[in-house]
C-alpha cells in the first residue's frame, strides 16, 4: 500500500479497446453527491430510530468534553476507516504497490485508487464496502439487540450516520457503474477517469497470444 498527496494518479495508459464512462469532474461530483449524502443520512437516521430504537444521550457535566472531543475525532476517523476499507477490497486486500490512498487537498477529496484493472463486480465491492461495514453492520448488529441502548448505541449511530453521508459519492458512482458498464467487463481507472473493456477482449488476447 502506498500513500500518496495530490491528484489520484494516472498511472494507465488506455489503448482503443477501452471505453470511457460519463462521469462529473471531482468538484461537480461532490455538488451532485449532496442531495444524495442527505437523503442517505436521513434514511439511515429514521432507520437507526426505527429498527434499533429510539436514540438517546445522556450526558452529565463531567462527560460532556469527552462527547465532544468523540464527535470531533470521528470525523477524521470514519475517513480513515472509511479509505482503508475501500482499500482491503482490493487484491491482495490492498497490501500490494498498487492500492494508494490518498488525499486531494484542492478538490476536498480522500480516495483509495487501485492501479490495476478489476472485474465489474469486484469494482462494485470496493464502491460499497464502507457503506456495508460502517452504515449498515452496526445498524443490524443494534436493531438484533447486540449493541446496548444508551450512550454506546448513539455513538454507534452517530458513526454509521456520518459514514451514511461521506459515503454519498461512492453511492453515485456504483449508480453510474451499473448503468454504463456490462456485468463482463474489465474496470480501471487512469487518474480520475474510469475505463472499461469487455473481458472478452482479454480472452481473445490470451488465445492469440498462445496461437502464436
Amino acid at each position: 500500500m502506498r500513500f500518496h498527496l495530490g491528484a489520484v494518479p494516472e498511472d494507465f495508459e488506455p489503448d482503443e479497446t477501452w471505453r470511457t464512462i460519463r462521469e462529473p469532474g471531482p468538484l461537480l461530483m461532490q455538488v451532485i453527491a449532496l442531495p444524495v449524502a442527505v437523503v442517505t443520512g436521513t434514511i439511515v437516521l429514521i432507520a437507526w430510530n426505527v429498527l434499533a430504537g429510539p436514540l438517546s444521550l445522556q450526558l452529565g457535566a463531567d462527560s460532556a468534553p469527552i462527547a465532544f472531543a468523540f464527535a470531533l475525532l470521528s470525523f477524521p476517523a470514519v475517513i480513515i476507516v472509511h479509505e482503508l476499507i475501500h482499500a482491503a477490497v482490493h487484491p491482495r486486500w490492498g497490501l500490494s504497490r498498487a492500492s494508494v490512498i490518498g488525499a486531494w487537498p484542492s478538490k476536498l477529496l480522500f480516495y483509495a485508487h487501485y492501479s490495476g484493472p478489476l472485474s465489474r463486480d469486484r469494482f462494485l465491492a470496493v464502491f460499497i464496502a464502507p457503506f456495508v461495514a460502517i452504515t449498515l453492520v452496526p445498524l443490524l448488529l443494534a436493531s438484533v439487540g447486540l449493541i446496548p441502548q444508551g450512550n454506546i448505541r448513539s455513538a454507534v449511530a452517530w458513526l454509521s450516520v456520518l459514514n451514511a453521508l461521506s459515503a454519498c459519492g461512492d453511492l453515485l458512482g456504483v449508480g453510474l457503474i451499473l448503468f454504463q458498464i456490462p456485468r463482463r467487463a474489465i474496470v480501471q481507472n487512469k487518474g480520475w477517469r474510469t475505463y472499461w473493456r469487455a473481458k472478452e477482449t482479454d480472452d481473445a488476447r490470451v488465445v492469440s497470444s498462445l496461437a502464436g
